[in-house]
C-alpha cells in the first residue's frame, strides 16, 4: 500500500507558467523524486507536468497551473486531496476520488431526500481526511468527467468533476436497479475500470436458498417456501401457528402479512403506514383472495413465525451492520436493537415507527450468562452471513445490514440480509460522525490504495 499525503491543491497565478506542479520540498525528498518531469494523474486522465519544490516545514499547500486543474476537472478554489507518488510510473496521483451514486432526489434544502444528512456526514469526514468526495444522481457520465455535487461552505454545489476511483451504489429502487438505464451505466463503469459496491439488491428467497446450503447457518433460518398457491400456505399453517408472508423484493417492512391461528379461525394482519389491519376467516381459502388482491401477484415467500423475544410486550429484533476492511475481512461496526411500536405492530423497521435501543438495554431480562452468549453469537452469525453473501454473489459488497432476532428461549434467528442498509441517523441532532461512516471511508481508502 503506497503512502498518501494530505495536501490542499491551489491554482498558480497565470503568469507563473503552464504545466507546472509545485510541491513542498520535504514531500519531494520523502518521495525521492529525481525527475522534474512527472505525470499528474486524476481519475482517468493524466498530464505531463514540470515539477518544482519550495521550502516549508509544515505547509500542505501544493500549487498547480490552472490549465491543468481545468483539464483534470478539478475545482480551482483550494481542494483538499490525497497525493500518492509511484516511482515505477513516475506519476503523482490524486485519490481516492469517492462517488456516492443515488437516484434520491429532493429539493434545494434536501437535494438527496432522506439521504441528504448521510451524504453531508460522509462529505464532512472526507473533507477532514482529504478524500475527494461527491454525489452523483446517475446522470451526465462522460468519457473523462461526470456531473456531481460537492459539499462546500454548508451547501451542495454542482461541478463537472473527474471520474471516480470507486463508487458507492446507493440506488434505492429495485425497479430502477434492474432497468436498462442502470445496466448501461454499470457497463460504463466496468468499461472504465471503475469499481463499485454494493452490486445490487438480493431477493429474500435467493438469500434463504443460499444460506440453507451451509450446515452452520441452517439451524438459524426460519423455514420458508415460495407462495406458489394456496396449498403452500396450507402446508405451512399445518406446521406453525403463525406464518409471515413477505415479498421477496420488499424493503422497510412494506407489504408484510401475518397469519395466525386463533381458536376456530385465522387472523390475517398486514402492515401499513397507518398501522396494522386485520381480517378474519374460518378458512385459509377465505383469506387467500384478500392476500392476492393486496399483493398484486408479486412473488412472496411464506416464512415460519417465531415466538419473538419482547420488551414491554413489544417484539424486538437486531440490526448488525458489517463492513469489509483490509484483507477482505468483515467486521461488525454497529449493533442496535429495534423495538416495535406496540405489541400488535409486528414490523420493527424504523420507517414503520420502530424504536432504536442499545443491545444491552433490551437484554436486561436475561441472566448474565445468557446475555453474554447472545452478545457473542449475534455478531458471529452476522459476520458469517456476510462472508457467505460476499463469496456466493456476483459483484462486490463492502457493507451489509444483517437483521437477526431471538425467540423467547434465547435462540437466534435470521430475518433478512440488506445490501442497501438504511442510513437514518441514530441521533439526528448529533454532529459526530458515526463509526459506520468512518468504517465506510476506511473501506474506500483501503480498497483504492491496493
Amino acid at each position: 500500500m503506497k503512502q498518501s499525503h494530505k495536501v490542499i491543491l491551489h491554482p498558480l497565478l497565470e503568469e507563473t507558467g503552464q504545466n507546472q506542479l509545485i510541491i513542498p520540498e520535504f514531500l519531494a525528498s520523502k518521495w525521492r523524486i529525481k525527475n522534474t518531469n512527472v505525470l499528474f494523474n486524476c481519475g482517468s486522465l493524466q498530464y505531463p507536468v514540470h515539477l518544482e519544490s519550495y521550502e516549508t516545514d509544515t505547509d500542505q499547500a501544493v500549487y498547480c497551473s490552472p490549465d491543468i486543474l481545468s483539464s483534470l476537472y478539478l475545482p480551482s478554489d483550494g481542494v483538499r486531496v490525497l497525493l500518492t507518488y509511484c516511482k515505477e510510473t513516475n506519476a503523482i496521483k490524486i485519490g481516492p476520488i469517492f462517488c456516492l451514486a443515488t437516484n434520491a432526489s429532493g429539493n434545494e434544502e434536501l437535494p438527496f431526500s432522506a439521504y441528504t444528512d448521510f451524504c453531508v456526514e460522509i462529505a464532512k469526514f472526507c473533507e477532514e481526511h482529504h478524500i475527494f468526495f461527491y454525489v452523483n444522481t446517475l446522470k451526465n457520465w462522460d468519457e473523462n468527467s461526470v456531473i456531481g455535487k460537492r459539499w462546500q461552505t454548508d451547501q451542495w454545489i454542482e461541478y463537472t468533476l473527474p471520474l471516480p476511483s470507486i463508487i458507492y451504489n446507493r440506488i434505492h429502487s429495485r425497479r430502477l436497479e434492474n432497468s436498462s438505464q442502470i445496466n448501461s451505466l454499470k457497463e460504463f463503469w466496468r468499461k472504465h475500470n471503475i469499481p463499485y459496491f454494493n452490486e445490487a439488491f438480493i431477493d429474500k428467497w435467493d438469500v434463504h436458498q443460499m444460506l440453507l446450503l451451509y450446515e452452520e447457518i441452517a439451524p438459524y433460518l426460519p423455514e420458508a417456501v415460495m407462495l406458489d398457491s394456496m396449498d403452500s400456505l396450507n402446508q405451512m399453517m399445518n406446521l406453525y401457528d403463525t406464518v409471515y408472508l413477505k415479498p421477496i423484493n420488499g424493503s422497510q417492512g412494506r407489504h408484510i402479512y401475518r397469519i395466525s391461528k386463533s381458536d376456530d379461525c385465522y387472523l390475517l394482519g398486514y402492515s401499513s403506514f397507518s398501522g396494522n389491519k386485520t381480517l378474519t376467516s374460518h378458512t385459509i381459502s377465505g383469506l387467500y383472495p384478500a392476500i392476492r388482491a393486496r399483493s398484486k401477484r408479486v412473488p412472496y415467500l411464506v416464512q415460519q413465525g417465531i415466538p419473538l423475544f419482547e420488551v414491554e410486550d413489544c417484539p424486538v429484533d437486531f440490526r448488525i451492520l458489517c463492513l469489509k476492511g483490509p484483507g477482505d475481512k468483515w467486521r461488525v461496526v454497529s449493533s442496535v436493537a429495534r423495538v416495535s411500536q406496540s405489541r400488535d405492530q409486528f414490523v420493527s423497521n424504523i420507517a414503520r415507527g420502530g424504536l432504536l435501543k442499545s443491545v444491552d438495554e433490551v437484554l436486561t431480562q436475561f441472566d448474565k450468562d445468557s446475555r453474554k452468549q447472545t452478545k457473542r453469537i449475534l455478531p458471529e452469525l452476522a459476520l458469517e452471513i456476510s462472508r457467505i453473501i460476499d463469496r456466493e454473489t456476483e459483484g462486490m459488497y463492502g457493507e451489509l445490514g444483517i437483521d437477526l432476532t431471538i425467540d423467547k428461549e434465547g435462540h437466534p434467528w435470521i430475518i433478512e440480509v440488506n445490501t442497501k442498509p438504511s442510513k437514518t441517523p441514530d441521533n439526528p441532532s448529533n454532529n459526530h460522525c458515526r463509526p459506520s461512516v468512518k468504517a465506510l471511508i476506511q473501506f474506500v481508502y483501503w480498497f483504492t490504495s491496493n
